[in-house]
């Protein structure tokens, strides 16, 4: 399926300067189902995001990082997908959005909104205390792990019942070069290492 993606893909590309018009600062996908098997989004806003095509049993069929000052306009000619439904996933310094792809017979269509939106979490790193921050608005169990360079687990708990989870590590007398934080939530996984002096 992989090589079908890579040959079949066809990713029609320009960019296009727009005057700003979004209303937050973090929008991330602006989106259209085009004729045929053609979709087409704008990403607004943002100085970078990584996309990622997934099929509905999470192969990654695709994916690219988007680099630009300005909003970026991408189609996807999805004629070589079979019948079925796929996830483009959009990745920010900030947050990770899902939207659905429904490809049937002659046309493909995308959602409008996202079907899925996470808050990544927040490291701080300040004077030998690392803060961390991360949004749950729905309250789900937050599970955090820390790791030292060796792969040594230092720290495990899972949290629940918190709308917003803030969690501080004391570093600043510690011997350890750097420190792994693996945070869990809301089925997503993200990884981030610090220097711990």
């Amino acid at each position: 399926m992989k090589n079908v993606m890579k040959f079949g893909l066809v990713l029609a590309m320009s960019v296009l300067s727009f005057g700003a018009h979004a209303n937050e600062a973090d929008i991330l996908l602006k989106v259209k189902s085009e004729t045929g098997k053609m979709v087409s989004f704008s990403i607004n806003e943002v100085k970078s995001v990584h996309l990622s095509l997934y099929s509905t049993k999470n192969d990654l069929l695709f994916e690219e990082t988007i680099f630009g000052k300005n909003n970026t306009n991408r189609k996807y000619d999805l004629t070589a997908f079979p019948n079925g439904t796929y996830f483009l996933e959009a990745e920010t310094g900030s947050k990770v959005a899902r939207y659905e792809i429904q490809v049937r017979n002659k046309t493909a269509t995308i959602s409008e909104k996202a079907v899925a939106e996470i808050a990544k979490p927040t490291l701080l790193n300040k004077d030998g205390m690392v803060t961390v921050t991360i949004p749950n608005t729905e309250r789900t169990p937050v599970e955090i792990k820390v790791y030292d360079q060796n792969n040594v687990e230092l720290y495990n708990e899972t949290m629940t019942g918190k709308q917003e989870l803030t969690k501080k590590f004391d570093v600043k007398n510690s011997a350890l070069g750097k420190l792994t934080f693996v945070m869990k939530y809301k089925n997503e996984m993200f990884v981030e290492t610090i220097a711990a002096r």
